[in-house]
């Protein structure tokens, strides 16, 4: 029987304090004529962008500057607004030999978005789901600020406004070609962010440790990523500057974002994911609320030697599975407290009005295709209602 583990990050991974200094060394060899920088003000104003901008300048290399995403759920019309620096015929679109993305999530996958439209055509409302992006797409170089772990993933996450709808975009041709990874460039995370973006890696570790594409690869990854993350977490959001918690969390969400994107994840991004295109609120906050309630969900199709190992990381040593899975639930439920998570969905806005069309959604959303139990439009609609 056929049971196959494809392995993909991006090809160079610069990792540590300092390693945005490195980036001048991945250039180097390349022929480069012009950079296409994506970002947000909000970067461009704490300099980070501008310590790119010298590397740039300091190996001739001509860059121009896009830095319309301006919240936390990039859309469709961010994508076109970064396509419309490009000329306008395809065949020309490669003026920009390279993109890029400075920031969290939202900007990575934004520039993944740019990226594969700027080689393949269309719109990306046209590759929505899973490997429809046939041609590899410009290549991109991730500078990460948080911890979601989109600099290192062939996901991008993209809200069709027209539809109040988080796509999944996921093709191995969206892949980062190179990712940096430096703390030094997480000091300056508010404390909101630190928090939904740590919560949205906890989320990230623990899914693809039950997602039924794991492997004892991506096992490892996985609770390797829990570790650090529940022992710096809370650190890191009560003190900004405490370097070796920023440096651990790092590592934690480089870990998770290896572990998810070849294992995938689950209902709890699935659902979460609608809930940000309808009331675009921070996914990680979404994820906190979520994660232990689709855990309970699942816990018929998970193996008890898996959540015992996943408690174990924890520090948890209980009995029987059901009491195995109430205290992993009631640790995250306490983490996500301590760092400032609502505790249900109705203190961010959700409404039960509109619990049918995101219970809807959620099934077409291909983060939920590795989920380890298959669910119907009652049951998801039910975890909503168990989280409200």
């Amino acid at each position: 029987m056929e049971n196959t583990h494809n392995f993909f990050i991006p090809k160079n991974n610069l990792i540590g304090v300092g390693s945005i200094k490195d980036l001048t060394n991945e250039l180097l060899n390349w022929k480069l004529s012009k950079v296409l920088i994506v970002t947000d003000k909000n970067l461009i104003s704490l300099g980070w962008v501008e310590q790119v901008e010298k590397i740039l300048k300091n190996l001739f290399i001509f860059y121009d500057i896009f830095d319309g995403v301006t919240h936390t759920n990039p859309t469709v019309s961010f994508v076109e607004d970064g396509l419309a620096y490009f000329p306008s015929e395809l065949e020309l679109r490669r003026d920009y030999h390279l993109l890029i993305s400075i920031g969290g999530g939202s900007n990575h996958d934004c520039a993944k978005g740019i990226a594969a439209v700027a080689t393949n055509g269309g719109s990306i409302t046209d590759y929505e789901g899973y490997n429809k992006i046939t041609k590899p797409a410009l290549p991109h170089i991730t500078i990460n600020t948080t911890y979601s772990g989109a600099a290192m993933t062939m996901f991008a996450i993209i809200t069709d406004e027209s539809r109040q709808v988080k796509m999944t975009v996921a093709s191995p041709n969206i892949t980062p070609l190179v990712s940096v990874n430096d703390p030094m460039l997480m000091v300056t995370m508010p404390p909101e962010v630190t928090a939904e973006s740590g919560i949205d890696a906890l989320g990230h570790a623990i899914e693809s440790f039950v997602s039924t594409e794991a492997s004892p690869i991506t096992d490892t990854l996985a609770l390797g990523a829990v570790r650090l993350i529940l022992r710096y977490l809370k650190r890191a959001y009560e003190n900004g500057n405490d370097l070796e918690a920023r440096e651990q969390l790092m590592f934690a969400a480089v870990l998770a974002g290896m572990a998810y994107n070849n294992a995938g994840v689950g209902y709890s991004h699935a659902l979460g994911h609608q809930l940000g295109g309808f009331y675009s609120q921070f996914h990680g906050e979404y994820e906190g609320i979520l994660l232990p309630h689709v855990l309970v969900y699942n816990a018929p199709s998970v193996p008890e030697g898996k959540l015992r190992e996943l408690a174990e990381v924890m520090g948890i040593n209980a009995g029987r599975k059901t009491e195995v899975l109430d205290r992993i639930c009631t640790s995250l439920r306490k983490l996500g407290t301590e760092v400032g998570i609502p505790d249900n969905l109705t203190k961010m806005g959700v409404q039960q009005k509109d619990l049918d069309t995101l219970a809807q959604n959620a099934l077409k959303d291909i983060s939920g295709l590795t989920n380890p139990r298959r669910g119907t439009i009652e049951d998801v609609k039910n975890i909503y209602l168990s989280a409200m």
